[in-house]
């Protein structure tokens, strides 16, 4: 065996590039769906998502970017996006000048209720292809890995 050959069957048993690879999969796959049904993109999907579970005046962006790990430059244009297209809308918090309010305006909630259901189908087939045990088993390994990078980021 070539040595470029076997360093590259090394590298594809590395944790993280199996998970890159799964990962960008997903997102090609959400990112079509997501334009079929909505005409949005994946980051505005997420963004929407959490303001619509969240409920309208209970929303706070840096809340969500926290969540989503967006980093501010993405979040914000992504958040820009949303509110030119009017989807969102943003409102000082009357408490705390600094924190942003978001809700969903209604062209937004039809998008989201819309889009929900197509994407909660995607994470049941999603489900469906792994047995109860290995669910649990892989949520557990993310837990731990989230665990681990979280670590290493205050270090």
């Amino acid at each position: 065996m070539h040595p470029k050959d076997r360093d590259l069957l090394q590298l594809q048993s590395f944790l993280t590039f199996r998970l890159a690879r799964v990962h960008a999969r997903l997102n090609t796959q959400a990112g079509n769906l997501l334009r079929q049904t909505s005409d949005i993109s994946l980051s505005q999907w997420r963004v929407l998502a959490m303001i619509g579970a969240g409920g309208a005046d209970t929303v706070f962006a840096a809340d969500i970017r926290r969540v989503m790990g967006f980093d501010k430059g993405l979040f914000s244009r992504t958040l820009q996006g949303l509110s030119k297209d009017g989807l969102v809308r943003s409102a000082t918090d009357i408490q705390d000048h600094r924190r942003q309010r978001l809700s969903l305006t209604e062209d937004g909630r039809e998008v989201y209720d819309r889009t929900l259901p197509v994407m909660r189908g995607r994470q049941n087939k999603l489900r469906a292809a792994l047995e109860p045990e290995e669910l649990t088993a892989l949520m557990s390994a993310l837990d731990k890995l989230e665990a681990v990078v979280a670590q290493d980021d205050e270090a």
